[in-house]
């Protein structure tokens, strides 16, 4: 005959596997997304034409894991350029240089659907 604390022990566990197998499936959606932006960006990065273009630099790193794990894309060495090309900026000999977006575009297409994504596989559907 089943006890109470049985059915208790029973349903945590339930829980325990739902939870391992959302964060699971979450890490999935999170490194996908991200290849998908670096792809973004490293095919829409604007390039000089010499050796050694910015959108060769673009990298992926992963810090943490579980429900902490944040994914950055950077430029390996040529990070402090990357904001002057996606915002403009004001040329030493006085010309305005007109900002090429990249990176806020890559961003602003792909989180809204893995946002839905992430409910989605949290509803369990």
């Amino acid at each position: 005959m089943a006890t109470l604390n049985d059915f208790v022990d029973e349903i945590n566990h339930e829980i325990s596997e739902y939870a391992e197998s959302v964060k699971k499936e979450l890490e999935l959606k999170l490194d996908e997304t991200a290849t998908l932006i670096l792809e973004y960006v490293i095919s829409n990065t604007p390039r000089s034409g010499r050796k050694g273009a910015m959108a060769d630099e673009f990298i992926k790193t992963d810090i943490g894991e579980g429900h902490t794990k944040t994914i950055v894309i950077h430029a390996k060495e040529k990070g402090r350029l990357v904001h002057l090309i996606e915002f403009g900026f004001q040329h030493k000999s006085g010309k305005y240089v007109a900002a090429r977006p990249f990176m806020r575009p890559a961003f602003d297409y792909f989180t809204p659907k893995m946002l839905d994504d992430i409910r989605r596989i949290i509803r369990g559907n």
